[in-house]
Formats: structure tokens, C-alpha cells, sequence
């Protein structure tokens, strides 16, 4: 992913809107890339901090975007193992489908 790429994302990802390929490939370069990160903190600052600082509520800005990061990489890992039991799950129904018919065509 180049920087252009994921700087495109990161109004996706602050909406939660990414598909997993996406959000792999944005938190992969998110950890290795300084200026995107940098760009993130930014955007992230103008669409939460602002809010916060409208309500009056107070923030720690670092730690709620490691946080969203963090908690986007379980989410991802959660997601993906979703798909994983999702092929399981269908390889087991085609087995099963095969055994019936199979069944029914030696009873």
C-alpha cells in the first residue's frame, strides 16, 4: 500500500468502514509508515478531538487513537477468522450434501 493509498483510507477507517483486505493492508502500513501515522493523528484530531472539546469533555488523543488501532487489528483478526469458519462450515455442507446423495443413491 503506498501512502497515497492509505491516506485515501483514513476517513474509512475512522468510520469503521473498511473491508478486512483493506483494514490488514491500512494497519500493516499504519505501523511502518511515520508520516501516514503522523496524517491519522491529524485527521483524527479534527473529527474526535473537536467533538470532545465542543461537549467539554476531556481526551488523551494518543491514547484513543492507539486504541481505535489496537482495537481495529482484534477486530480484523476476529473478522477474519469469521471467514475462515464460513469456508470450514461450507466445505462441511458440501461433504454432507455428497454423503446424502451418495446414500440415497446405494439405498
Amino acid at each position: 500500500m503506498t501512502c497515497k493509498d492509505a491516506e485515501k483510507l483514513i476517513p474509512l477507517f475512522l468510520d469503521d468502514d473498511l473491508d478486512n483486505q483493506d483494514l490488514s493492508d491500512f494497519l500493516y502500513h499504519m505501523e511502518s509508515c511515520a508520516e501516514c501515522k503522523e496524517e491519522l493523528t491529524i485527521q483524527f484530531l479534527v473529527k474526535v478531538g473537536m467533538k470532545r472539546l465542543e461537549d467539554g469533555n476531556t481526551f488523551n488523543l494518543r491514547r484513543e487513537l492507539d486504541g481505535l488501532l489496537s482495537d481495529a487489528g482484534r477486530r480484523l483478526k476476529v473478522r477474519q477468522n469469521l471467514v475462515m469458519f464460513s469456508y470450514v462450515l461450507e466445505g462441511f455442507v458440501v461433504i454432507l450434501a455428497a454423503v446424502a446423495f451418495a446414500l440415497h443413491l446405494f439405498l
